[in-house]
């Protein structure tokens, strides 16, 4: 029998003010994908991922970086990190 995966979702900069705290450890289902934490995030927080407002990285990478996109697994130890995007010139 499979044990739930536990990620770490990390909040950064305008983020951290929103949710209130810096980072969460979520439990999801075995064999879950990124569209499940997506989904997570939305249903918790009004979070639209992925979505112009939002960047997500999943252990350093972009999630549109995957080639399995959203319907990447995620893994027992992942780092989940959510930030707004930065804009420079």
């Amino acid at each position: 029998m499979k044990t739930n995966v536990k990620v770490q979702i990390k909040y950064l900069a305008a983020f951290r003010d929103r949710m209130g705290h810096r980072q969460e450890e979520v439990s999801f289902s075995p064999c879950a994908t990124l569209q499940d934490v997506a989904d997570w995030l939305n249903q918790r927080y009004a979070l639209s991922l992925p979505g112009p407002q939002v960047m997500a990285t999943l252990n350093g990478r972009g999630w549109e970086q995957f080639p399995s996109k959203l319907s990447t697994e995620i893994k027992e130890g992942d780092v989940i990190c959510l930030f707004p995007p930065i804009a420079g010139g």
